[in-house]
């Protein structure tokens, strides 16, 4: 393999569309989020017409919360019309396919370079009680 096509592979951030549907709904929250922050305005409205219940919207508010308390350095996000999603999103959307999956071994081995255990652990569980807020069925 070439150089340039090995560096365009490592560097080539995915396309939202390509993200699973949850990743994909998990990211594109994150920039509303962000959004809202930035213009002083309470995302929940939004988050909770999008999650479909407000039990979601809150433990997605604390999955936002646990990142931002976590994330070693400023959390990148691109703009709300980029197709593609940022280092930093398409590293939470493998998050979010990884604890839907109750995968944490795929979990932590995705995060194990930057977070702590700690950090790592009340990710997962704020995602994983997310999760189980989305699930179908549940108010």
């Amino acid at each position: 393999m070439q150089s340039s096509t090995l560096i365009r592979r490592i560097t080539q951030q995915p396309l939202i569309r390509d993200l699973s549907v949850e990743a994909a709904r998990a990211v594109l929250a994150l920039r509303y989020c962000i959004i809202c922050r930035r213009s002083d305005r309470d995302p929940m409205p939004e988050l909770e017409r999008r999650w479909g219940n407000i039990l979601a919207a809150r433990r997605y508010r604390l999955v936002v919360e646990a990142i931002g308390h976590s994330w070693p350095d400023p959390f990148a996000v691109a703009p709300p019309c980029c197709p593609r999603a940022s280092f930093d999103e398409a590293l939470l959307a493998g998050m979010v396919s990884a604890a839907a999956e109750h995968d944490r071994a795929q979990f932590d081995w995705l995060t194990a370079e930057m977070l702590g255990s700690d950090a790592r652990e009340m990710i997962f569980v704020a995602l994983g009680n997310f999760i189980r807020a989305r699930a179908p069925g549940r108010v």
